[in-house]
This record gives C-alpha cells, sequence and structure tokens, in this order.
C-alpha cells in the first residue's frame, strides 16, 4: 500500500528532473515498452496537468474569505513574541479588541496572499530535482508534499513575502478599514506606552516572581512571520490535494489525468 501510494508523487515528480524519464519508467515498467501503460510522454503531461490542478485549487480554496479564519489548522495567531502582551492584556487599553483586529488581519493577509501562490509554486517546482526519489517512493502518504516543503520552502519565502508585504498593507480588516500593518502598529505601541508604569507585583506575577525587572518593547518581523505561517497552510492544503488525485484520479476533467493516474492506481492495489 505504501509502495502505491507513494509511486504516484515519484511520477509527478520526475517531469521535472534531470533523470531521464526513460530511465525511471523503465525501471518501474511503466512505460517504454509495447506493454507500456502509457507513453513518456503522456506521463510528463499528466504530470503537469496535477500540479496545475493541485495548486490552483489550493489556491482558490485558501484565498476565500476566512478560509484561514475559520480552520482551526490554518488559523494564525499573534507571534509568539507577541505572549508577553497577552500577559498583561487587561492593563491594555481596548487591548482585546487592539488584539482581535490583529489576528483579524493576519489571516485576511495570507487569505489575499494566497491569491498569487500559484506562480511562485509552479516556478520553485519547475526547478527540482528527483534525487530523493527512492525516499519519496517508499514514504508515507503525504512523502510528495513533505519533499517539495523540504527543497522549497526557503525559496518560496524568498519570493512570497514580498507579496505578503503589499497585502499587509492593503486595509483588509472588516469594519474598521486597517491594514494589518496598522493594527499590528496600533497594538504594539498601546502595550510599549504603557509598560513603563506596570508596577512590579504585576512584572513579577508574569516572569515567576522576579519583580523589578523591566519588559522589554515588542518587536517582530511580521511579514516573515505571516509568510511562514500562510505557506505552512498552502503546504497542508496541496498535502490534501495530492491525497484527492490520488485516491480518485477518475475524478477529474483531464483525460490524461484519469489514464495516467488510473493506470497507476489499478496496477499497484
Amino acid at each position: 500500500m505504501k509502495v502505491r501510494n507513494s509511486l504516484l508523487i515519484l511520477i509527478f515528480l520526475v517531469s521535472f528532473s534531470f533523470f531521464s524519464c526513460d530511465t525511471l519508467f523503465d525501471i518501474l515498467g511503466l512505460a517504454g515498452s509495447g506493454d507500456a501503460l502509457f507513453t513518456n510522454a503522456e506521463a510528463v503531461e499528466a504530470m503537469k496537468s496535477a500540479l496545475n490542478i493541485g495548486a490552483d485549487n489550493a489556491s482558490n480554496e485558501l484565498s476565500k474569505e476566512n478560509a484561514y479564519y475559520n480552520d482551526p489548522l490554518l488559523k494564525i495567531l499573534l507571534p509568539p513574541e507577541a505572549d508577553v502582551i497577552l500577559d498583561v492584556i487587561e492593563k491594555i487599553p481596548d487591548g482585546e479588541k487592539l488584539v482581535n483586529n490583529v489576528i483579524k488581519g493576519l489571516n485576511r493577509s495570507a487569505e489575499e496572499a494566497a491569491k498569487e501562490v500559484v506562480p511562485i509554486f509552479s516556478t520553485a517546482i519547475a526547478d527540482m530535482t528527483v534525487q530523493d526519489g527512492i525516499g519519496i517512493v517508499t514514504g508515507e502518504r503525504d512523502a510528495a508534499t513533505v519533499y517539495l516543503k523540504d527543497k522549497t520552502y526557503s525559496q518560496l519565502m524568498e519570493l512570497y513575502e514580498p507579496e505578503m508585504e503589499d497585502v499587509l498593507d492593503m486595509p483588509l480588516i472588516p469594519v474598521v478599514n486597517i491594514s494589518t500593518n496598522t493594527a499590528w502598529k496600533n497594538l504594539v505601541d498601546a502595550y510599549n506606552d504603557n509598560i513603563a508604569s506596570l508596577d512590579d507585583n504585576l512584572i513579577g506575577g508574569i516572569i515567576g516572581g522576579l519583580a523589578g525587572v523591566t519588559l522589554e518593547p515588542v518587536e517582530v518581523d511580521l511579514s516573515q512571520y505571516v509568510t511562514g505561517k500562510a505557506l505552512d497552510g498552502v503546504f497542508l492544503t496541496v498535502a490534501e490535494e495530492e491525497g484527492k488525485i490520488r485516491d480518485n484520479p477518475w475524478g477529474y476533467a483531464s483525460n490524461i489525468i484519469e489514464k495516467v493516474f488510473g493506470a497507476v492506481k489499478n496496477n499497484f492495489k
């Protein structure tokens, strides 16, 4: 079962490899002979079609309003550096409202930026190799997605973060109609303006009784943080799409996907 499930993903990746398709397909016994279930050209076409479908579907789903915010697996919360703000939130005027505005903004920014992930993701995939192909063949159900994340994450961060920086400056937060960066600045400024007046007892409670220690201002690279969280959601959703294609290749409009991936599924039960 593990070999069958992972084999489809190896075929998916090989079109972007420096290895010969003929060599790999001959080794696997799927193509390159008179008894082939499909040709190498058909396999490459199917892989590209599956890539486009997976990326498009993930982008479409994640760019819907509240796609991140309403999903507990995807929802983006405050950066860890902001935990200290939550510890003293009752001391900050309108603190809870400011926090909610930031959280809504982070998630709306991720949803908006998801519209731009398709060309970025496709470009990164096109530059990949399959040196780890055997590991993918013997891997788990999401072996290809794990592989893609491992090989492309840094590159995607570099490409995706500028898009996210632009989105963070857009007025996306409902009702208040302010940008995420503005909401974040309002929260941090409110905290930083009030930490000097927090009494020693409060500080002692926060840090385990060490009264007299000054709380430091919160500084976070917000675009880098939310870009990382947004990409985590992208890869999680791509993994779901990967599973759907492997489970039911006949559920797609593409004839080439039905032929190639259907043949793999039927012949490796």
